[in-house]
């Protein structure tokens, strides 16, 4: 799924999404060949979680943490 299909799919500015992969809350999303995002389905539910988190207020810098630990969890199940 290209940004501009998950821009349109989740509300979310283009821009915005450029920003949290700048700043590492989207490290995850893969390139193709020609380096256009690509974005899969378990990059949606993460993008979700970030959009919900967002919502209560909660700042980017403790997003990005939350989603560290979320990870270094998975990596140790």
């Amino acid at each position: 799924m290209s940004i501009q299909e998950v821009s349109d799919l989740m509300g979310i500015s283009s821009y915005t999404l450029r920003y949290y992969e700048k700043i590492g809350l989207l490290s995850f999303v893969r390139r193709d060949a020609h380096g256009v995002r690509q974005f899969e389905p378990e990059d949606l539910l993460t993008l979700n979680t970030v959009r919900c988190l967002k919502e209560t207020g909660m700042p980017l810098k403790e997003i990005k943490h939350y989603l560290t630990l979320i990870q270094e969890g998975m990596a140790s199940a």
